[in-house]
């Protein structure tokens, strides 16, 4: 795994892909991204910044009159995170071929690790093991994208940021997540889910900066390709802009209240408190240009193959 900001240079090593997946993929069609309006982007910042300072008062016996700050702070990552997931999802919801399925947790069989483990990737096309069997570990996709066209989905586990986890814990997820994949298809159907003839897998670099297609790993910024779906990147660029504002003026202020200095009291915008869910409808999302389908696949599983990024 390497750090690549400009473009995705082929890893090198000896290390084995483990993919028996699509190797040409569409382009994003050519049509301009859309403009998400204000409205939108505040709500989803709205809901953010509530729960990024809803711990802020709390006591710290280490950082003392800091702990506010250092409170806010940790909790503004670790929201950062779900920002990304909740801007992602709306962008999901506004493509009519694209369904989300409920996330619960899946169960990993041991032998589908084994097997991804030992097995070179040109040979474990088709490859499906039965769900229903006693596991011990179990995963939960960050979301579960279902193609209602092409009859395929793609588990997503987006981070914030890849590079402060340690290669083997990637390798792990990327293992763990294959295993699931491969009893998506059955396990799907038992939980009364559509017909899926192929699972694909991408961990989402929310930082921007590692890429390495050949073994499951993407950058937001190829969130097009990977959903399938034009002008998702660019709204959650915009989302997270205005979130990144936020949270430095929040920090501002904290600053000068702890220097001394006078501040204005923090205003911050209340959401819906009756809406259970704090993603907005989707008739009220910026549009979103689908691209064109596929052809249908060989029945498989296996890290997400985009074009122009393999």
């Amino acid at each position: 795994m390497r750090i690549d900001r400009q473009h995705f240079r082929p890893p090198t090593g000896d290390r084995q892909s483990l993919t028996g997946y699509r190797r040409q993929i569409r382009q994003s069609a050519g049509s301009p991204p859309p403009n998400p309006s204000d409205n939108d982007i505040d709500r989803l910042v709205d809901e953010t910044m509530k729960s990024a300072l809803a711990g802020v008062g709390r006591d710290d016996i280490t950082f003392g009159e800091y702990a506010s700050l250092f409170g806010f702070f940790r909790s503004a990552v670790m929201q950062e995170g779900r920002l990304l997931e909740m801007a992602i999802k709306l962008a999901v919801q506004r493509n009519p071929e694209l369904r989300l399925l409920p996330a619960k947790p899946m169960p990993i069989v041991p032998a589908a690790q084994e097997m991804l483990k030992r097995t070179p990737s040109d040979e474990i096309k088709g490859v499906r093991f039965p769900s229903r069997v006693h596991a011990t570990e179990s995963y939960k996709p960050d979301l579960f994208v279902v193609n209602r066209t092409s009859h395929s989905g793609l588990i997503l586990d987006i981070k914030r940021s890849l590079s402060s986890y340690r290669p083997k814990e990637v390798d792990r997820l990327r293992f763990r997540m294959l295993a699931v994949a491969a009893i998506a298809p059955e396990w799907v159907a038992e939980h009364r889910g559509p017909l899926l003839v192929k699972i694909e897998t991408a961990i989402v670099d929310g930082a921007d900066e590692m890429s390495d297609p050949e073994r499951g790993v993407f950058r937001i910024s190829e969130i097009d390709d990977l959903i399938e779906t034009e002008g998702a990147a660019e709204f959650i660029r915009q989302v997270r802009e205005t979130f990144s504002g936020r949270v430095q003026n929040e920090l501002a202020r904290q600053c000068r209240m702890l220097a001394g200095e006078p501040t204005e009291s923090r205003k911050v915008p209340r959401a819906n408190p009756s809406a259970d869910d704090p993603v907005p409808p989707p008739d009220e999302l910026a549009s979103v240009v689908p691209l064109q389908p596929s052809a249908m696949q060989q029945p498989r599983f296996g890290y997400a193959r985009r074009p122009g990024l393999h």
